[in-house]
């Protein structure tokens, strides 16, 4: 039966390997269209082994165009150049020039206009062979006059090794004189310093003096340290200059790094700026107690967050699987029980820690992300799915994990315990329940010790009613002993599960588009049945070959099949369609909000992600209610939908401000108010309708 089985599956493998395997056809190289023209250029006409050159990546824009620089400020996006070199090169990174800053409508964005290069340092290996060296470079952009318009390019150049002294190119000379010159760099006999108060940052530059009719601005190299509009108040004298600055709300500066501009009438110069602040505060302020106030009460929201987030939407699916594991082990009395519900806990919070910790890593890198940031990766959702179906199958009976051998019971005891503990705090992660919000903004913009205290607070609530129920004996003894009813409750707990699978393959579709969609329901018909062969034929009544090839079948298709899945979703992340807006919505933007805001218009802004359920399950029932539709009419407000299925920036920072890490969050700025009212993450017509009346 099982060679039968393999002849007829192995055309089905080789038909698969071969999709799986086939190499990407190569894009064809042509000119970039529109406002931006991208050329690849070298400063040698030659390459010598072992002997470093330059490269550039020169943007040339037509006028009244901009592109942005590595932090694009409150608007934009910044500029991506990766280098694709033979084997043995190497190349240092991109040199930025110094920034042009733009302010408009109280936003400011940092970026160039009419020309710049973007600057490699490329060393050849010393064994170098002569001939024709062909090196390539992928560049990204956004494009912005009145309007924006993204671009991108693929450009390469090709150049000859030889053993004799490379020469300077002379077409390009003067481009690279031109862009070295505007990279910034220390300058002797120059000292840089800073300081930070509670909401003010200050850079001061001793021994550098400027003319009276210089510009004089501080570019941070990471979003999300400045309020970025904010005026920035230059003191100078004979020899010194320095910056006064306003912090962005709730922004945690360990170091400040950036570019110190100035800019003469020729053109400008910029000075690296790398420090730590001293605290203006510090020597004033003792352990202070608003300050451990604050921590407590983030402990508290946190604690009663993770509570609700038991009856949260997205963790629903996961109470099936806490459901089943009380029937199992209700046989094993109050000690057993109380064990497993202490592994579910030690599940949970080894999950929360591990999700903390990437995002306080992330975070400190300069990335932009918040709570639930994995699932605006298609790969990722990809493999959730997967997960999820494999899941409701085993609930099913379609198999069983099982070893080759028998073994104790003993050594395996409370592992499906710990971990559902795993899966129910990562399914968690794209809902915000109520008290949360605050409690993980707090949590992102505080030193790690204190972060994952907040952490720590909310896996703990979403553990203890879990623990607390295994620990009651009167719980327990209630429990019917495990029969045949229990097949029948095992298989209607999988339903839910297949539930999540729709959720998932919903989310996919926005992120990655219908082929990724397609290619993830292929990778689970091919995973559905390699779970079907090893249930089939790898039972504990079967021979050792037997299970042997049907574990090692069912490995293969589940493994590449999920593998194969991830890859290309991953590979076609920003090619689905945005999703149509219903007609009373507009997409946001910090410059429409800002608009609005001078017109004195009232405005409502949804920040939602297709793949938050909270947010899915409040647009259905509040936000598209009829009466609370003609509310918003009525009181003339505008209605604004910041999508964060997928990564963005502008929202991040925007979330950020309003002291949050996820979503959802419901914006209600009133006429002529600067701050919004911010409404519960739970909305129901009544709690909207209330609001637009307070503002009245």
């Amino acid at each position: 039966m099982i060679y039968q089985l393999a002849s007829a599956w192995k055309p089905v493998f080789f038909l698969f390997l071969s999709v799986l395997l086939f190499p990407t056809a190569a894009r064809a190289e042509s000119p970039v269209p529109g406002a931006v023209t991208v050329q690849l250029v070298a400063e040698d006409t030659s390459i010598r082994p072992g002997t470093p050159f330059l490269v550039a990546v020169h943007f040339r824009m037509d006028p009244e165009w901009h592109i942005y620089w590595k932090n694009p400020g409150d608007t934009g996006l910044p500029t991506i150049v990766s280098l694709d070199l033979p084997k043995g090169f190497i190349a240092s990174d991109i040199l930025w020039p110094v920034p042009r800053r733009f302010i408009s409508q109280g936003l400011a964005s940092y970026g160039y206009e009419g020309e710049t290069s973007l600057l490699a340092r490329v060393v050849p290996p010393p064994d170098l062979r002569p001939g024709p060296v062909t090196i390539r470079a992928h560049a990204s952009w956004l494009a912005c006059r009145i309007e924006c318009t993204p671009g991108k390019a693929d450009i390469s150049l090709s150049l000859p090794a030889s053993s004799g002294a490379p020469e300077a190119d002379k077409r390009w000379e003067a481009l690279f004189q031109a862009a070295g010159a505007m990279i910034p760099a220390p300058v002797p006999g120059v000292s840089l310093s800073s300081s930070k108060s509670k909401d003010r940052l200050s850079v001061t530059a001793d021994g550098l003096s400027v003319g009276s009719k210089s510009t004089v601005y501080f570019v941070p190299s990471s979003p999300g340290v400045l309020a970025e509009g904010a005026p920035q108040s230059v003191h100078t004298s004979a020899s010194s200059v320095s910056i006064d600055m306003r912090l962005a709300k709730q922004a945690s500066v360990q170091r400040v790094q950036g570019v110190l501009v100035v800019q003469d009438q020729p053109g400008a110069r910029g000075i690296d700026v790398d420090t730590a602040p001293a605290d203006a505060e510090s020597a004033s302020a003792g352990p202070a107690g608003p300050t451990r106030l604050g921590f407590l009460v983030a402990l508290a929201l946190a604690f009663i967050g993770g509570l609700i987030l038991n009856l949260m939407p997205c963790v629903l699916p996961v109470v099936s699987l806490k459901v089943l594991s009380f029937v199992r082990n209700s046989h094993e009395g109050r000690g057993g029980a109380l064990r497993h519900g202490m592994l579910f806990g030690a599940g949970v919070l080894v999950s929360f820690w591990v999700i903390a910790g990437i995002l306080i890593a992330l975070r400190a890198g300069g990335q932009l992300i918040g709570w639930g940031f994995q699932f605006q990766s298609p790969a990722v959702v990809s493999v959730t799915a997967s997960l999820f179906f494999l899941i409701a199958l085993n609930l099913l009976d379609v198999f069983e994990l099982r070893f080759p051998v028998r073994l104790p019971a003993a050594p395996r005891a409370g592992t499906g315990s710990f971990l559902n503990g795993l899966l129910a705090a990562a399914v968690a992660t794209p809902c915000t329940a109520p008290f949360m919000g605050g409690a993980l903004g707090y949590a992102l913009t505080q030193p790690p010790a204190v972060g994952f205290g907040v952490f720590t607070a909310l896996a703990l609530g979403l553990a203890v009613p879990y623990v607390v129920l295994s620990a009651l004996p009167g719980l327990v003894s209630r429990i019917p002993r495990p029969g045949p009813w229990m097949v029948t409750l095992r298989q209607i707990l999988a339903f839910p599960m297949l539930g999540a699978v729709i959720w998932m393959m919903y989310v996919l579709e926005t992120l990655a588009g219908l082929p990724a969609l397609m290619t993830l329901l292929s990778a689970l018909l091919l995973a559905g049945f390699g779970a079907w062969v090893y249930g089939r034929w790898g039972g504990l009544n079967r021979s050792i070959r037997s299970r042997v090839i049907s574990a090692c079948l069912a490995v293969i298709l589940v493994a590449g099949a999920t593998a194969f899945s991830a890859v290309r979703a991953a590979n076609a992340q920003g090619s689905a369609a945005d999703p149509a807006l219903p007609a009373s919505w507009e997409s946001w933007t910090p410059q429409r909000v800002a608009q609005l805001q001078a017109e004195g218009t009232p405005v409502f802004v949804d920040f939602t992600a297709r793949w938050c359920l909270t947010c899915q399950v409040n647009e259905r029932v509040a936000l598209q209610n009829p009466v609370v539709e003609r509310a918003f009419l009525q009181a003339g407000v505008a209605t604004l939908r910041a999508d964060w299925t997928d990564r963005s920036d502008a929202i991040a920072r925007a979330l950020s401000g309003f002291g949050r890490a996820g979503v959802p969050v419901y914006a209600l700025y009133p006429a002529g108010a600067a701050s919004p009212v911010l409404l519960p993450e739970l909305l129901t017509p009544g709690v909207v309708l209330e609001a637009l009346q307070r503002m009245r």
